[in-house]
């Protein structure tokens, strides 16, 4: 597996994120911002089922190994940035407490617009950053608060329907890596943390499983990047 270079400066690779994970190199990556599938389809809803805990846990298998391959790839000074909502926390801190790597700081992402919601409850505003630190990692401006605004909406001006902000993404690369470093994201969608890489002057490789939203990705940088459309890099 080739890794972004200042020759090529992107990577979008089509495949599974844990196949390209296990074929990364150890400590060769400065950042991961991810975007996992947040799994909101695979709890129990209460019917039919005794205990909805055991989807959770089960879900937290497939989290516990992919983050713990991206901490194997993480140099001692790297940190993992990765998106959720509420429901999700079960699942991540499992996570986290199977592999012995702390939550650092959670980030409450305001999104400044009211999403969706049910006939019962309160309608959605934010979602959430967890941040996984590496041992030698620190942010360099200490003033940063754990509430960020980034305005969203319903629409995603690249399709995926898990889009996020480039903005999100850019906060995330700018203060996770140093100018130059390498950037991975496992599950690259339509190509936002791409994007955030080219514009934060940052290498990034990003992973992508469905063809279409790779060719997106692809498409998507070489726009930022003023350039010709990268070539389809298989696992």
């Amino acid at each position: 597996m080739r890794l972004p270079t200042d020759e090529e400066p992107v990577v979008v690779v089509e495949g599974d994120a844990l196949d390209v994970l296990r074929a990364l190199p150890v400590e060769s990556i400065d950042a991961v911002v991810s975007d996992p599938p947040y799994g909101i389809n695979t709890k129990s809803d209460g019917n039919g089922k005794l205990n909805p805990w055991a989807d959770l846990c089960n879900a937290a298998y497939w989290y516990t190994a992919w983050i713990g391959e991206c901490r194997r790839v993480l140099k001692p000074t790297g940190s993992m940035w990765c998106c959720f909502n509420w429901r999700g926390l079960p699942t991540l801190q499992k996570a986290s407490c199977d592999l012995r790597w702390p939550i650092e700081s959670l980030m409450i992402w305001d999104k400044c617009w009211i999403g969706p919601g049910g006939e019962k409850g309160l309608r959605p505003s934010y979602e959430v950053v967890a941040l996984f630190a590496m041992p030698e990692f620190a942010i360099t401006n200490r003033g940063l608060p754990d509430v960020q605004r980034f305005q969203w909406s319903a629409h995603k001006p690249h399709g995926h329907p898990a889009e996020k902000p480039l903005d999100l993404m850019r906060f995330c690369v700018k203060h996770g890596s140093p100018v130059g470093g390498v950037v991975l994201d496992p599950f690259g969608g339509s190509g936002t943390t791409a994007d955030a890489c080219v514009r934060e002057d940052r290498l990034c490789l990003t992973v992508e499983t469905d063809a279409m939203f790779a060719a997106v990705a692809r498409r998507r940088v070489a726009d930022a990047m003023g350039g010709a459309l990268l070539a389809p890099v298989p696992s």
